[in-house]
């Protein structure tokens, strides 16, 4: 009794390689896509950084501002006390100390009993005199290069996510033609490309994650 099985043809090779383009082309995609939206997310931190660094630097300017007339207003406060006491008029000296800022007063006392510093204003250990305004100005400057600095960040990491998208896209087109030339050779070649440039793209993408 003879056999009635058929055999059947084994699967073509042109199945596996559009098998092959397939599974590239969805990865590709997808990462593209997840690309794409993060270094969206990321240009929009930098620019949101560099406005905001640019607000600080502009406080801080008003308060150096500020504190420049504060400091040039204790000065000439303590040019007429000084005069004052020079020609011993307690009365006026006297009055004048009533103008002072209390952080201003405080030094005068301060410079009163120490022979440290030739004025209420030098720079010497101990010394209370303080200008909140400067203070604050250096505060909100520093708070502006950090600012600048995590600009810079995202934009690193917007160039790394570029740079991803771009090779993704390659991806794309190397694996999207690949199954379209007869030559089995070609069609190897191409997905080999497209692999590679896979490969590239998803390396860069998890760099710009981990910045």
């Amino acid at each position: 009794m003879s056999d009635n099985f058929i055999e059947a043809p084994a699967e073509p090779a042109e199945n596996h390689y559009q098998l092959i383009a397939a599974i590239i082309l969805g990865i590709a995609a997808t990462l593209t896509a997840v690309s794409s939206y993060m270094a969206a997310v990321v240009d929009g931190d930098a620019q949101a950084g560099r406005a905001d660094s640019a607000r600080s630097l502009s406080d801080a300017n008003f308060f150096y501002s500020q504190a420049n007339q504060t400091a040039a207003a204790d000065q000439q406060l303590f040019v007429s006390y000084a005069t004052a006491a020079q020609a011993e008029d307690a009365e006026l000296a006297d009055y004048l100390q009533t103008l002072m800022r209390p952080e201003m007063a405080e030094a005068l006392q301060w410079w009163s009993s120490t022979d440290d510093a030739a004025t209420p204003f030098d720079e010497v250990e101990g010394n209370p005199y303080t200008l909140s305004d400067l203070e604050a100005a250096q505060e909100l400057e520093q708070q502006s290069l950090t600012q600048v600095q995590d600009a810079e960040d995202a934009d690193a990491k917007g160039d790394k996510y570029d740079l991803s998208t771009v090779l993704l896209a390659l991806t794309l087109f190397f694996a999207g033609i690949a199954t379209l030339f007869a030559s089995p050779k070609v069609t190897v070649g191409l997905l080999a490309v497209g692999g590679v440039s896979l490969l590239l793209g998803s390396a860069v993408l998890v760099q710009g994650l981990t910045l």
